[in-house]
């Protein structure tokens, strides 16, 4: 544990800030798409719709607050970012598969426990690949 609180502390506190407002804003999102959209395009069409915004959202608040990169092609770091997300994806989901049914770690520990290594591993795929100075 003491290994996920020494990378923890590694990550600028804006990154956690604005991660932090970005999961308030995909929680609202999520809660308004479903009420809104359900019945029209079911639970898959929801998803898929508050991936775009929230991914969206994501990708405006850390380029202008965090990394605040200028004069760079905004629309390949979009979709760089697209890949970010992709990758934080498939970890978070194999730490807790790896977690719940391999080591048997209650769900709680076992999601704080993919929360902290996909916000590290979203930290690191964004400053060193979407929005990465040449």
């Amino acid at each position: 544990m003491d290994f996920l609180y020494s990378i923890y502390n590694k990550l600028p506190k804006k990154f956690l800030i604005v991660g932090f407002l970005n999961t308030i804003f995909g929680y609202s999102v999520g809660l308004v798409n479903y009420f809104l959209f359900f019945e029209l395009i079911g639970i898959i069409g929801v998803g898929i719709l508050n991936n775009i915004i929230n991914i969206t959202f994501a990708f405006i608040m850390f380029k202008r607050f965090v990394f605040k990169t200028i004069n760079t092609n905004w629309f390949f770091e979009y979709l760089r970012s697209y890949v970010v997300y992709g990758v934080k994806a498939v970890v978070g989901i194999f730490v807790l598969w790896l977690f719940v049914s391999i080591l048997n770690i209650n769900i709680y520990i076992s999601q704080a426990v993919a929360m902290l290594v996909t916000i590290f591993l979203s930290y690191t795929g964004h400053k060193n690949f979407t929005f990465k100075v040449k």
